[in-house]
């Protein structure tokens, strides 16, 4: 019999939702579970009707968790398999980055460690209050990827990513945000609302604008490929046509993603 799967899809008419199912686990980040997330963003991608991800945990324990702790003496006794670990997880990482949909992470409880990392490399993060953020890294013994570290230094700057990671401080939800480590927080019963409304709002953008605009934001430097191709895909584009001639006409626009 074959092994539950780690991570389930599905398909609500523009909105794909990939949740991490390992309750038990905390919903840990293992191997497998890293590979299935990749696997399913490449579904995402793959159905032209996915306009918008939400990324989100089983259970009410945690929104995701860092390494399977069964995984943990193999991978991490030595500097050299400390790193070919790190370089897994980094994939998943760039996959969330490299896809040209949007991916909210909807955080229904706490994300401690390689669980907040995972919704950091999202574009959004839209929390429940009763959830804590926290990376306890000098706690445990570990560090972050240097990939890890640049995100975190990315969101909040040098001084509160070495607060967070010196002291292992868990911040609640509140005070996340007021970090900027999530972007939205709401009552825990009214996550589901908030979401729904925020997919809906990207939903119905257009898909090439949008796609532009987290290339050129996460490009940091804004390197010259990267702006030629999203002059290229958005000038002379079918949904720019559109939105004028909505704009124009006064009504909503209908965009196809050409």
């Amino acid at each position: 019999m074959a092994a539950p799967a780690h991570v389930s899809w599905q398909r609500t008419d523009a909105v794909a939702t990939v949740t991490i199912d390992r309750p038990a686990k905390r919903n840990a980040l293992g191997l497998r579970t890293i590979e299935e997330l990749c696997q399913a963003i490449d579904r995402c991608e793959a159905d032209a009707q996915v306009r918008v991800v939400v990324l989100t945990g089983t259970g009410d324990r945690a929104f995701a968790s860092g390494a399977d702790l069964d995984e943990v003496p193999d991978a991490m006794d030595t500097p050299e398999h400390a790193r070919v670990y790190d370089d897994r997880v980094g994939g998943l990482y760039d996959r969330l980055a490299e896809t040209p949909l949007p991916v909210i992470a909807r955080m229904q409880a706490s994300a401690i460690g390689g669980g907040y990392l995972l919704a950091l490399a999202c574009d959004l993060r839209v929390c429940g209050a009763s959830a804590l953020i926290g990376i306890p890294v000098s706690r445990i013994g570990l560090m972050l990827s240097p990939q890890e570290h640049r995100l975190l230094v990315r969101q909040v700057g040098p001084s509160r990513a070495k607060l967070l990671t010196f002291t292992g401080r868990r911040l609640g939800a509140k005070e996340a945000a007021d970090w900027g480590l999530v972007d939205m927080v709401v009552a825990d019963d009214a996550l589901d609302e908030a979401v729904d409304q925020l997919t809906l709002d990207i939903a119905s953008g257009a898909p090439i604008a949008i796609t532009a605009a987290k290339r050129m934001i996460d490009d940091g430097a804004q390197t010259e490929a990267v702006v030629q191709q999203c002059y290229r895909d958005i000038y002379g584009s079918e949904d720019l046509s559109e939105g004028l001639a909505a704009l124009s006409q006064r009504r909503p626009p209908r965009f196809q993603g050409r």
